[in-house]
């Protein structure tokens, strides 16, 4: 199963070989190995692990053995999928279903900036955030418009 386009794939080639520079690992969960949710992701996955030349590295977990694990992460539904930088230190990313569509930009940009090691917020951005003193949940929802 192949989840993007000629022309899609051509596009995330070309993005990954101009922006992602050290590798990343996605670790992906789901609670079963055979609904559409994880084998749309699944292909995706693979997909984009193919376009990286290398730099992405995709794990995968499933079932009732990969539930400590995924506690241990903060996850609690599935289809689920956190992102790790090269040394798999955990960047508190996660995504939640398939990032399809605007989703998929969403975590393309993600990889990117995890591959940077920093993200692309403005000074004033990274200062607020620093002013954070307690642990804080922040939950984005995109959906097509």
């Amino acid at each position: 199963m192949v989840a993007l386009s000629a022309a899609q794939r051509r596009q995330v080639s070309g993005l990954f070989a101009e922006h992602l520079r050290a590798p990343v690992q996605m670790v992906f969960f789901s609670a079963t190995e055979h609904d559409r949710s994880t084998a749309a992701l699944r292909a995706l996955l693979a997909d984009l692990a193919s376009l990286s030349d290398g730099r992405i590295r995709v794990v995968a977990r499933s079932g009732p053995e990969a539930r400590a694990e995924a506690a241990a992460y903060g996850v609690k539904q599935a289809p689920a999928l956190v992102l790790l930088d090269g040394a798999g230190r955990d960047t508190r990313i996660r995504f939640y279903g398939v990032p399809m569509g605007v989703d998929l930009v969403v975590l393309l940009e993600d990889l990117i900036d995890v591959s940077h090691g920093e993200t692309r917020l403005s000074p004033p951005a990274r200062a607020l955030v620093r002013t954070v003193d307690r642990d804080l949940t922040v939950q984005v929802y995109s959906t097509p418009t």
